[in-house]
């Protein structure tokens, strides 16, 4: 496996040390833990209409968690948190999360509008949901920019449930990566979009390569048996695109290694 680390997990459904177990048994030299953010108590109040997936935890349990799996199993564990970055509430959610040790935070647009991204009634015919791409793609632009997050995940996502990309999708996605190398902040190869869609995946990277933009790589993984999910399809997706590096973090500052 020449991609050893995932930056995109989650631990409501099983545990911090089920996880980091996993990682460890899977090869990997780095895991970084990164539950949603309305998952935990001190901010579910601003995003009681975000569905849980599991039950609600306190910030300071949850970092216990992450930090006492690392040592009990001597690995590599960073500490992150996946955040909506929803207008007219992200400032009051980040005001929350000030004074922990974090790793990395992940910007996520789960949200076009009040409208969920995974919404089953669907988008509608091609030109109203060629306009949810357009705003979905300004959306991650904004989220890029605010200065909040050190990655942006799964940006292409909105497919799973609307394939009804613009004429001017390939623009689109490099005005998004010229945004992202700007900021210094990465975008997320995700393993779920490279396993379900790779064909968008594939045009994703191709603006990261022309605008230079650093690249994460993370599961999404929401069980120990999804850890490393697409790995080696996203691996041979970089080398496609020319991109031979992979950017992690630890204390907000990036790493990168080569592939």
């Amino acid at each position: 496996m020449t991609i050893d680390t995932d930056f995109h997990s989650h631990v409501s459904r099983s545990s911090a040390r089920a996880m980091v177990s996993e990682a460890r048994e899977r090869g990997l030299r780095v895991l970084g833990l990164s539950e949603h953010v309305f998952q935990m108590r001190e901010v579910r109040p601003l995003l009681t209409h975000m569905p849980l997936e599991g039950p609600e935890m306190a910030l300071v349990d949850y970092i216990e968690a992450v930090q006492e799996a690392g040592q009990a199993l001597q690995f590599d564990v960073r500490l992150g948190l996946e955040i909506d970055f929803i207008p007219g509430k992200i400032e009051a959610v980040h005001e929350l999360l000030q004074g922990y040790p974090w790793d990395f935070l992940i910007g996520s647009v789960h949200e076009i509008d009040g409208r969920l991204l995974e919404n089953e009634e669907g988008w509608g015919g091609p030109p109203e949901a060629e306009r949810a791409w357009h705003r979905y793609m300004e959306l991650l632009r904004q989220a890029v920019g605010s200065g909040l997050f050190s990655v942006v995940s799964h940006p292409v996502r909105l497919f799973v449930e609307n394939p009804h990309l613009p004429a001017n999708i390939d623009e689109e996605l490099e005005q998004l990566a010229a945004e992202a190398t700007r900021c210094d902040v990465a975008l997320e190869i995700n393993g779920f979009d490279v396993a379900t869609y790779p064909q968008v995946v594939r045009r994703l990277l191709r603006a990261c390569a022309l605008q230079g933009t650093p690249v994460s790589v993370g599961s999404d993984a929401h069980y120990p048996s999804s850890l490393a999910n697409s790995h080696e399809a996203s691996a041979h997706l970089l080398r496609e695109a020319g991109i031979r590096r992979v950017r992690i973090w630890r204390a907000m500052n990036p790493e990168e290694y080569r592939i």
